[in-house]
């Protein structure tokens, strides 16, 4: 996907333009953590034209209709009266929140992010917080570049491709890098919503993820808790993936490379990402509660959302939530307003990407031009057939 925000993007991060004084949670404390592990739309689709994009097969050829409704195109917010005690603790500290974001490339997590932080800054209940999102591939291109001074060398064999399965504990190392940073970042008072974005394609990933959450809420060097989210987002459109591979080709990894050569690119490293996927899954957020409730010390509270195909699929019973025992409302109102993002995407800013993926496609058909025949020559029919079948393979369908 693709869109825009009011945020700065720098070393890193995506960050929002509140400081520390604006925030609730600013008591310029300088202890740091260090882990021991470095290395609902409420919109009804019931369109049978929007649906469509999500029956069988599982890759749709379709594009849905624009969604033309001129009262849909403005931000939604509540506008609840905020009020001055709405700082709340939970284990004994502060809270601040960790948003673990889930899915493959070129489905819009980092655009969905930034859309988050705008819903965020926008809202009244939430204005104050400070939001950073930790990519890992931006941290990835940061060390390599720094290590070999030239942008991302193109894989000859399985050993040379980061990507490939084989070389899963390369991928992983910049990961754990990445959330390091976050951690640290919490911990420093530096920001109030870390959003962290990766795959997180695997359950060993994902269960990493939460015994690093729970070690920093347990230990005693870390002066907040954080509350984990878990917002999955897929993408099932064939036509929205074409395009989202398209955008890849301009990313940093291929500045200096030919178009068609980068397509090609891109194109076998989704198949990588596909064949090693598991989505996550009710079972996976029982399990993941069960193992954080399983820590005395920690009053447990889990939350998981769905963005589906820009969100004009509704996820219907995929979202849960689990509030802790002793929840204020400074959670509730935080969980409230991404609940609220979380259902209303497709009319807040889904529509803009959907009028995008069309106008795209209309500007190519009507003018034959190459970058849409080298797009259709990888990203064709049978890319799609082997897509299927590895999301078949994982559980997916």
């Amino acid at each position: 996907m693709c869109g825009s925000s009011d945020s700065d993007s720098h070393d890193g991060y995506l960050t929002s333009d509140y400081n520390s004084s604006n925030s609730l949670f600013s008591l310029n404390n300088g202890n740091s953590y260090s882990s021991a592990s470095l290395d609902r739309a409420t919109f009804d689709c019931q369109d049978s034209d929007l649906l469509g994009n999500h029956k069988h097969p599982m890759l749709s050829t379709e594009i849905p209709r624009f969604i033309s409704n001129d009262a849909l195109h403005s931000p939604i917010t509540l506008n609840y009266k905020r009020d001055n005690d709405d700082v709340t603790y939970t284990n004994g500290k502060i809270n601040k929140f960790m948003i673990v974001l889930i899915g493959l490339p070129a489905t819009g997590k980092s655009t969905i992010s930034s859309h988050l932080i705008q819903c965020l800054k926008n809202n009244p209940l939430t204005n104050s917080l400070r939001c950073k999102v930790f990519n890992a591939g931006k941290i990835r291109r940061q060390i390599s570049c720094a290590t070999i001074s030239k942008p991302l060398l193109l894989s000859n064999t399985s050993s040379e491709d980061l990507f490939n399965p084989k070389n899963t504990d390369k991928k992983e190392a910049y990961a754990r890098i990445t959330l390091q940073k976050l951690f640290h970042e919490i911990n420093n008072d530096d920001c109030d919503v870390g959003i962290f974005d990766a795959t997180n394609s695997t359950i060993e990933r994902r269960k990493f993820i939460f015994e690093e959450v729970c070690s920093f809420n347990t230990d005693e060097l870390s002066t907040f808790n954080l509350v984990p989210i878990v917002l999955q987002i897929s993408c099932f459109n064939r036509d929205f993936i074409k395009y989202n591979i398209h955008n890849k080709s301009f990313n940093e990894d291929y500045l200096d490379k030919p178009y068609e050569l980068a397509i090609k690119d891109f194109a076998k490293r989704l198949k990588h990402y596909y064949s090693q996927f598991t989505p996550f899954s009710m079972d996976e957020f029982n399990q993941i509660h069960q193992y954080i409730n399983g820590h005395e010390e920690i009053d447990a509270s889990l939350f998981f959302f769905n963005v589906i195909n820009a969100g004009i699929v509704e996820p219907h019973s995929l979202n849960h939530s689990h509030y802790p025992s002793t929840c204020g409302r400074q959670i509730r109102d935080t969980i409230m307003v991404v609940e609220n993002f979380i259902n209303h995407y497709s009319q807040m800013f889904g529509f803009e990407y959907i009028e995008s993926v069309k106008l795209f496609f209309e500007k190519f058909e009507d003018n034959h031009e190459e970058t849409l025949t080298a797009l259709d020559s990888v990203v064709n029919d049978q890319f799609f057939n082997d897509l299927e079948e590895l999301i078949e393979n994982n559980g997916f369908a």
